[in-house]
């Protein structure tokens, strides 16, 4: 793998979280000054195809990418834009038990508020 797609994806992998490309390129540039945008959306781009990470696509326009490529379900707060992982189980069985036919790939986000959120709004 070359250096700074290695790069892009160390930082996806060592996130706490989901981030967007913008974010991914400020951490790259602490290791490799040089590189543009550009640069970074080539990688995050290959590295998707090659099944590394996942693209998760949001109405807000800007994508979010995580660093655990399985199929699972997010939430998006409307009030900060984090997104988070959704724990619901095997939903993929869920969904094909009622759709009696195959589900080969979905992409569920949850709109809702955050925990942290939730609590600033509440005091």
């Amino acid at each position: 793998m070359i250096p700074k797609r290695a790069a892009v994806l160390r930082v996806l992998r060592e996130s706490e979280g989901h981030l967007q490309a913008d974010e991914i390129y400020r951490r790259v540039r602490q290791v490799y000054p040089g590189i543009v945008l550009a640069t970074v959306y080539n990688n995050l781009h290959a590295l998707t195809e090659a099944g590394l990470i996942r693209r998760i696509p949001t109405p807000t326009g800007a994508d979010f990418y995580d660093k655990t490529p399985t199929v699972h379900e997010h939430a998006l707060c409307t009030v900060c834009g984090r997104l988070i992982d959704a724990e619901l189980g095997d939903f993929a069985a869920v969904l094909q038990r009622h759709l009696a036919m195959p589900v080969l790939s979905y992409d569920l986000i949850l709109h809702t508020v955050c925990p942290c959120c939730e609590q600033a709004e509440q005091k």
